[in-house]
């Protein structure tokens, strides 16, 4: 467009080549154009499938943070049930073995008491027996002494009754009016005599 004509008859043939130009560069910024076009839609529609991607895996993720958070949620009640059950099973061993130390407990005890008892039951009996044989040993020389007792007074008044008779009889000699009186005396004394025998005998038993 700017070339001038050497030759003024010429510049039809200069024209002619100046719009030839004109047409080919402007083909080629239509190519190029329609090249920008089809890059852009090309973009475009990449953008748009980037951006669907990008949804879906939002999407994507946002139900594997759901299902992750269930199943954790899951897991945690699980392991929440489990404690749970051991726990319960702990309490019920330690119990039973707490019962039965109870039980171990109460049987020595009882044994122990059963012990003492038997113990003290023997202790008892024991003493008792030898109280008896003490009771039976005093009782012994208790008979024994009222026995010599006994025979002590027996003969004292055995001597006391002959001297009083032979005196009696030597005053009913002299006087025998006193006759029936020595006679009354004499059955007196022997009732005394056998009065103080009977009272004696049951101490002797």
């Amino acid at each position: 467009m700017g070339h001038s004509c050497c030759k003024p008859y010429n510049c039809l043939q200069c024209l002619d080549k100046t719009n030839e130009s004109a047409l080919v560069k402007e083909k080629e910024l239509s190519i190029e154009l329609a090249n920008i076009r089809d890059e852009v839609a090309f973009n475009t529609a990449k953008c748009e499938k980037l951006q669907k991607e990008k949804e879906a895996l939002e999407r994507r993720f946002e139900d594997e943070l759901r299902r992750l958070g269930w199943q954790q949620q899951a897991e945690l009640q699980d392991l929440q049930e489990r404690l749970q059950r051991q726990f319960e099973a702990e309490s019920a061993r330690l119990q039973e073995e707490h019962h039965g130390q109870l039980l171990r407990m109460r049987c020595q005890h009882q044994e122990q008491v059963e012990d003492i008892t038997a113990s003290h039951e023997a202790a008892l009996l024991e003493m008792e027996n030898n109280h008896t044989v003490a009771i039976a040993i005093l009782q012994d020389d208790h008979d024994h002494k009222v026995q010599d007792c006994a025979g002590s007074l027996s003969a004292s008044g055995r001597r006391h009754e002959e001297s009083e008779a032979g005196v009696r009889d030597e005053e009913s000699a002299n006087s025998p009016a006193r006759k029936e009186d020595y006679r009354a005396g004499k059955a007196g004394g022997k009732e005394h005599y056998l009065g103080r025998k009977d009272t004696s005998a049951p101490t002797a038993e």
